[in-house]
């Protein structure tokens, strides 16, 4: 392929060349990679496939591999000359449930099935880290490269964390990245804050009425209107109840109730999700919305059945991280390749690992037309595949600075 501008990696050419070479000398490799994954997607806990390819790149490339982690999770591990810290890097591997709608070559062979949210571009891009280390080495430290299924359910990191992923050698710092199309190839973006990405949380909010003919609505209890009611009520929790410098996202994306438009029916149910920052704001909403839930009902004669599950907490940012991070971002690429951002409401489930250990999770840039623009989850999404030049880079310099910086700091 046709390399970034040499100017945009000057400064890495002089100040990290053997990276530098090594990503040049793999890149075209890592790409066809690429591309091999995005043919062939696989859903959550499916990953079979793209795992054992995973698992025989580590291998041919000199690392300790483990295999069926989590379920179908893969651990590269990679230790230095001398003793040291222990860095982990995390990319995702699972795709999504929906259509390929991209023109390329490498368009989904796997009906229904696509890499719409880059988890392709994710597993390459780490897996083009992986080699650039095997040839280049480390001083010190050890490297433990986590290839995890199931994101996308909100599951993969706990597994994985659950079967040890994080010990043996303990890890103590975490790494991960998410392609981000409305960021310009080369740009880079950070959330200067403690949480970055909103905790995800489902629940099930179940109306129980009497039913009766509508046209009789008093000898009935009426499920629907009292559901009305309390749908209403619920969206002052975050307006009324929660600190307005916390943000609260409860949305009811499905409603079910009745069978026809004469009949008042039994139940209705509410399906929907709550994404919050704040890990007090979590604990607090769900007593919220079952007491608001529950008085309603009462007040009209009818009974709330709240059944409420946490899935996938906030992503805990290291502070110090945070810094090293936008440094490193602009002692290569200049200011103007880094920006601050907002957190954001969605959710992934990095978040676990950055619960246990000091933890930095950044969004790189891969928008360079109209037919990279497209959002995570759009049938026609895709990356320009030069970001993974920029995304190879920046894991692997960040790297070689923490690993080989004096313990302690």
């Amino acid at each position: 392929m046709q390399l970034t501008n040499k100017d945009a990696f000057s400064k890495v050419e002089a100040n990290y060349p053997k990276i530098n070479e090594a990503i040049i000398r793999n890149l075209d490799e890592i790409i066809a990679i690429r591309r091999d994954f995005r043919k062939h997607p696989e859903l959550a806990f499916e990953e079979k496939r793209t795992a054992s390819i995973v698992a025989s790149y580590l291998r041919q490339w000199g690392y300790e591999v483990q295999e069926h982690v989590g379920g179908t999770g893969v651990v590269g591990l990679l230790n230095g000359k001398q003793p040291g810290k222990v860095m982990g890097l995390r990319a995702d591997m699972d795709a999504l449930p929906m259509p390929d709608e991209i023109s390329a070559s490498y368009k989904s062979l796997n009906d229904g099935i696509a890499h719409t949210c880059g988890h392709d571009v994710h597993t390459a891009n780490l897996l083009g880290v992986a080699k650039v280390f095997s040839e280049i080495g480390l001083e010190k430290g050890t490297l433990k490269f986590i290839f995890q299924p199931a994101e996308e359910i909100g599951q993969g990191a706990k597994a994985m964390i659950d079967d040890g992923v994080m010990e043996n050698p303990k890890v103590d710092f975490m790494a991960g990245l998410h392609v981000n199309p409305t960021l310009n190839v080369g740009e880079f973006s950070l959330t200067n804050a403690e949480y970055t990405c909103g905790a995800v949380d489902i629940f099930e909010l179940v109306v129980e009425g009497k039913g009766g003919h509508a046209a009789h609505p008093h000898l009935a209890v009426d499920a629907v209107m009292i559901s009305a009611q309390v749908l209403v009520a619920l969206q002052q929790i975050a307006s009324r109840q929660v600190d307005p410098l916390k943000p609260v996202v409860l949305s009811v994306g499905q409603i079910q109730g009745g069978t026809k438009g004469t009949i008042l029916p039994n139940t209705v149910t509410m399906n929907g999700t709550v994404r919050t920052l704040d890990p007090s704001v979590r604990d607090q909403v769900p007593q919220s919305m079952e007491k608001i839930a529950t008085q309603i009902a009462e007040a009209y004669g009818g009974k709330a059945y709240l059944d409420y599950q946490k899935v996938t907490p906030s992503i805990k940012s290291d502070a110090a991280a945070r810094v090293a991070l936008s440094e490193l971002v602009v002692d290569l690429f200049g200011k103007e390749s880094f920006k601050w951002v907002n957190p954001s409401m969605g959710g992934e489930d990095f978040a676990y690992f950055s619960q246990l250990v000091p933890s930095v999770f950044f969004r790189l840039g891969t928008k360079s037309s109209d037919d990279t623009a497209y959002g995570n989850h759009h049938p026609k999404f895709n990356v320009d595949e030069e970001a993974i030049r920029f995304g190879m880079t920046v894991f692997s310099v960040l790297t070689q600075r923490y690993l080989n910086e004096e313990e302690g700091k």
